[in-house]
């Protein structure tokens, strides 16, 4: 049954106005859940609201830039400003691409800012009690060797370690390219409705649910949450050694700023502790299977950072071994569902 009238305000595909419902739906599941707990004041669902346009600003400057940049040398038009005007209204301010945007990031500010509210509420649900089996785990599966040890004497350089350091601190970056990318990707509109489906889940099952049900801290947390020796001393240890070599390893500072906020129940951007499985490789792997579907060259870029992102896991000390391999498992399992539910082609003219 079609609905003209409705189909003027709201001119979306079932599926685009299912996810933003799901957004909200999750939005006000959060806000329920902390009412349970008892933790309302950590509820703050618009935390990412002037995060995401700062970000939001800084990614168009750098496609304004580019784009300019590539006009002077290879396009050479003679009125660049104007060609430049009329370039962004085709790629970006055209009423058909910012419609279709528009629910997506708005929902996504709610979602963020829900997500980071429920993962600073992992150890109201459930104490980090998982570290010690899950460090053991990780032992066994790699011939009784610790992954991290097995990663150093190949990655424990200090300018190394910096660079792995700075490309993992990529990821933010990396993800909100990938998201505006699909947001504006209105050519392939299956491709564009299952990442985004496979975006949220990956998300809120890795992030929330298996992360409620797994709660761990991590090697970096390790020393915070077991009584006993510490198996990642050693890891650390290294790290605050470059630092005072004059090598910074921001990681650090991180790790310092969760685990204060953890100790006082706040929630802030980015808060909350949480290792298994890994979000970061999860979506980082989900990104690779979206490249999939696009030229050789893209593949070959999220490939070698999904596999940066993976061993700089490891190797930061953020998460063990087994985070990232489930993680990767369940962000593929999720894109293959997702593939065989979105598999019917849809109607362009609904974005």
């Amino acid at each position: 049954m079609k609905f003209p009238r409705l189909h003027k305000f709201w001119p979306y595909a079932p599926a685009v106005t299912g996810w933003v419902l799901a957004v909200a739906v999750y939005a006000v599941a959060g806000w329920g859940l902390s009412l349970y707990l008892g933790a309302a004041d950590q509820f703050s669902p618009f935390i990412y609201s002037r995060a995401v346009v700062t970000v939001t600003f800084l990614l168009f400057s750098l496609f304004l830039g580019w784009r300019g940049f590539r006009m002077m040398i290879v396009d050479r038009p003679d009125h660049l400003t104007r060609e430049l005007i009329a370039d962004l209204r085709r790629m970006l301010f055209n009423r058909r691409m910012l419609v279709a945007a528009a629910p997506l990031f708005f929902a996504f500010i709610l979602f963020m800012g829900t997500f980071t509210s429920l993962k600073s509420m992992i150890p109201l649900v459930q104490d980090y009690r998982w570290d010690e089996t899950f460090a053991a785990w990780d032992r066994a599966l790699h011939f009784g060797i610790d992954p991290w040890r097995i990663l150093q004497p190949v990655l424990g350089y200090s300018p190394i370690t910096f660079v792995i350091n700075l490309i993992y601190n990529l990821w933010f970056a990396v993800m909100f390219g990938v998201l505006y990318w699909q947001l504006f990707n209105l050519k392939r509109p299956v491709l564009r409705i299952r990442f985004f489906w496979a975006f949220l889940l990956t998300w809120v099952i890795c992030g929330n649910v298996l992360a409620m049900g797994l709660s761990s801290g991590g090697p970096c947390f390790y020393g915070y949450l077991v009584d006993g020796p510490n198996p990642f001393a050693a890891q650390m240890d290294y790290f605050h050694s470059m630092g005072e070599s004059g090598w910074p390893v921001w990681a650090l500072q991180t790790q310092d700023m969760l685990w204060t906020a953890y100790q006082a129940n706040a929630t802030g951007i980015g808060s909350g502790i949480s290792a298994m499985p890994s979000v970061h490789v999860a979506l980082a792997f989900l990104f690779f299977l979206l490249s999939r579907s696009y030229g050789r060259l893209v593949q070959w870029f999220f490939g070698i950072f999904v596999f940066i992102i993976m061993i700089g896991s490891v190797h930061l000390a953020w998460h063990y071994a087994l985070d990232g391999y489930l993680g990767a498992a369940v962000a593929a399992l999720i894109w293959w569902i997702c593939g065989l539910v979105l598999k019917e082609p849809m109607d362009e003219k609904l974005v």
